[in-house]
């Protein structure tokens, strides 16, 4: 598995949601993929980090950091990809979606 498989499938242990994929290669000199899911909780949000830190470990990658642990957005450097699970409600609140309105995207 690729690391945007093993970092799905991760999401999928929590049961998220409204998962997209952002091509940033164009964009960003840090990372070539931006992956944005939704959580319904911040029991969920907090689970992210614990399935994605071992998912993508036990896979042969590296998580360079996680930020936002107990929160309503976490987000979970993995190198190459970077990852943000929001709750509901702060993904509405912050809308990062529309700072990549011209990026190539597409639902996972």
């Amino acid at each position: 598995m690729n690391l945007e498989e093993v970092i799905v499938n991760a999401l999928g242990k929590v049961k998220a949601t409204n998962i997209i994929a952002f091509d940033t290669k164009e964009k960003s000199p840090f990372y070539d993929e931006m992956i944005i899911a939704s959580v319904s909780s911040l029991r969920q949000a907090s689970a992210v980090t614990t399935y994605l830190k071992e998912d993508v470990e036990e896979a042969g990658f590296k998580v360079r950091s996680i930020e936002g642990k107990e929160t309503g957005w976490v987000i979970v450097d993995c190198y190459d990809i970077l990852v943000s699970v929001f709750t509901e409600e702060e993904r509405e609140h912050f809308n990062i979606e529309k700072i990549y309105l011209d990026v190539p995207s597409k639902a996972l």
